[in-house]
């Protein structure tokens, strides 16, 4: 009798503890059969309940949609076109000077101390500046190079946003992966708790056991506040540059599986020289200061101004008389040691420094595509040892660490760590695929030319896209 009272009092002392820790709904209900499938229809309803169909877009696509509608590139394009617009203006002559005039009034003494009346008269003249014959032609050329200038501006502005685009849509990817891997961290969990719970009504599993599961548990949904709000930043990031609102859902199709990267860094140098932006724009500024030079010399030259008149008031006093004249004016340079010489040596050391630009920009324009072809090399290798050789041991360990737990050969936290590492090792797969695709678009940008590894196949300089 004493025994049995014992066993009792122990049943009620524990009933509690079981009862709290088989309360609750059971995750293992809405877990998916398999381990490492899709998220379970519940946790997929509750994402999607009160979400809006999703814009699904290519990388490619969307990178297409910035460069029609974002308002910064239609900035520089609006500049770019009003700056184009003005250069005739150079070839244009000084506007005439038109002038008019009427008098009358006396001359001389008459009788009585009266004077004499002065025939009225009018008198019409016209000016004219002429510059020197090929100063208007230089500023035609100046103005040439400023609109070229800008130009490039707007092909440099489409590479960035190319880039900006493509790693935002990057970006919302790894997002977007982070967010499924941890609804999925979720379903293997909630078998796990399933399983322990199991093993402790039989004896087999620690009541620590469950309740460290249930910790796990809970800590994934607290990563999951963290996922979706990166996700929502990332997305909110895209939305900007395509000029969309904030909150628009936009899904990214996953870019497929990468192949090596074929392509001879030499090739890529010389193409690099012949389409970067900005190095066609440092070019062209050491044009537009040889252009600058030439013309500050012809200051040595002097401008003219022809005048002609015709009227009365153009005969220098004498009534009645109708006279005509005509004249021209040159400008001397006499104080060109003080003006012009100055003038010269400062715009001759415009055109050395901008040569010194010019040749350091070649430099880091070799370095930029140097280094990114070598992160293009290394983002590949990175993929395929993680997709070859870490995720498939990773998911092998987890499959054992399961069937042992469940056959009682290993422990709790062998499993728990087995779970993790291959979490881990499927998100940082993912991470080294997407890192891939970033270097190729960093190697694009360094190009100065869309890649047809990022492109379907199509390759063409960035500034071909939009014709002059």
């Amino acid at each position: 009798m004493p025994t049995f009272l014992k066993t009792l009092r122990s049943v009620l002392i524990f009933l509690p503890l079981f009862m709290i820790l088989f309360s609750g709904e059971s995750y293992a209900a809405s877990a998916e059969t398999e381990v490492g499938q899709n998220p379970s229809p519940k946790i997929a309803e509750e994402q999607s309940a009160h979400s809006p169909v999703a814009r699904r877009l290519t990388v490619a696509q969307a990178v297409d949609i910035a460069l029609r509608k974002n308002p910064d590139i239609l900035a520089y394009k609006a500049s770019w076109k009003s700056t184009k617009k003005l250069e005739v203006t150079a070839l244009a002559p000084a506007d005439p000077q038109i002038q008019y005039l009427f008098g009358a009034g006396e001359q001389g003494n008459g009788p009585n101390g009266q004077g004499l009346p002065y025939q009225s008269g009018n008198n019409w003249a016209i000016t004219q500046s002429v510059l020197f014959p090929g100063k208007s032609e230089i500023g035609y050329q100046i103005n040439k190079d400023n609109t070229e200038t800008s130009y490039l501006a707007y092909r440099a502005q489409r590479v960035s946003l190319r880039n900006q685009t493509e790693m935002a849509c990057y970006q919302l990817l790894l997002a977007q992966k982070a967010l499924s891997l941890n609804l999925e961290m979720q379903n293997w969990l909630a078998r796990v708790l399933d399983i322990t719970r199991t093993k402790l009504s039989v004896g087999s599993a620690q009541i620590l056991d469950v309740v460290n599961a249930k910790v796990q548990l809970s800590q994934a949904k607290l990563d999951q506040l963290t996922a979706e709000m990166s996700e929502m930043i990332a997305r909110r990031q895209l939305n900007a540059l395509l000029a969309y609102s904030p909150d628009t859902p936009i899904e990214i199709d996953s870019p497929e599986a990468p192949v090596a990267f074929s392509r001879p860094l030499p090739g890529l140098e010389v193409q690099a020289l012949k389409n970067r932006p900005d190095l066609l724009s440092s070019e062209t500024n050491l044009e537009l200061n040889r252009h600058q030079l030439t013309l500050t010399k012809m200051g040595y030259l002097p401008d003219f101004q022809f005048e002609g008149s015709m009227g009365g008031e153009s005969c220098y006093g004498f009534s009645g008389l109708n006279c005509y004249y005509a004249g021209l004016q040159v400008n001397v340079p006499i104080f060109a040691m003080m003006k012009q010489k100055p003038q010269v040596d400062s715009a001759s050391d415009q055109v050395r420094s901008a040569n010194f630009q010019y040749q350091w920009q070649v430099m880091q324009v070799r370095l930029n595509v140097d280094n990114s072809y070598s992160q293009v090399v290394l983002g590949y290798r990175q993929y395929e040892i993680s997709d070859r050789e870490i995720i498939p041991q990773t998911r092998l360990a987890f499959d054992l660490a399961l069937t042992g737990y469940e056959n009682q050969k290993n422990d709790f936290l062998y499993l728990i760590s087995a779970i993790q590492a291959y979490k881990q090792a499927r998100y940082a797969g993912y991470q080294n695929l997407i890192g891939y695709y970033q270097a190729l678009s960093n190697l694009e940008a360094a190009v100065g030319e869309s890649l047809p590894e990022l492109n379907g196949g199509v390759v063409g300089a960035e500034g071909r896209e939009e014709v002059k």
